[in-house]
């Protein structure tokens, strides 16, 4: 099974690997407004639930993905930045889709946010959710420490 901390490494391979990202950050969204100076475009992932073990030996993990950019006083930046965000949100996705760990993950986006003036750095971009889930391999009585 991969762990939490695998998944969210993963979510920060994708967002160093990216060119369009200069930072990454994860936590709770008043985290994310402690931030200062933080170099923009940034990324941001925020875990929410769990579903738990189904039946079929999978589990699932649902988070958000922020990615944030400061605009601009302009309209057309503001839709430029907008572009750009959205774009690199389904980069990501590509990133666990079609990635070196692709049989490790089932991802799913199941949804696809606009935020304008956001937070304290009245950021714009584009706020995803997605449902990681992995295989149970691993979860035997036999590997509970003891």
């Amino acid at each position: 099974m991969r762990t939490f901390l695998e998944i969210v490494n993963k979510f920060e391979s994708a967002a160093n690997y990216h060119t369009y990202i200069n930072s990454f950050g994860f936590g709770s969204l008043d985290r994310l407004n402690d931030k200062i100076n933080q170099p923009y475009p940034m990324a941001w992932l925020r875990p929410m639930t769990s579903q738990g073990i189904t039946a079929f030996g999978s589990r699932t993990l649902t988070f958000e993905l922020y990615i944030l950019d400061i605009p601009k006083q302009t309209d057309t930046d503001y839709i430029q930045i907008l572009s750009d965000t959205e774009r690199v949100v389904y980069d990501f996705y590509t990133y666990f889709y079609d990635g070196q760990d692709q049989q490790n993950y089932t991802v799913t986006m199941t949804q696809l946010i606009p935020l304008n003036e956001a937070f304290q750095d009245r950021m714009a971009g584009w706020v995803g959710t997605f449902d990681v889930q992995t295989k149970t391999d691993g979860l035997t009585y036999c590997n509970i420490p003891h």
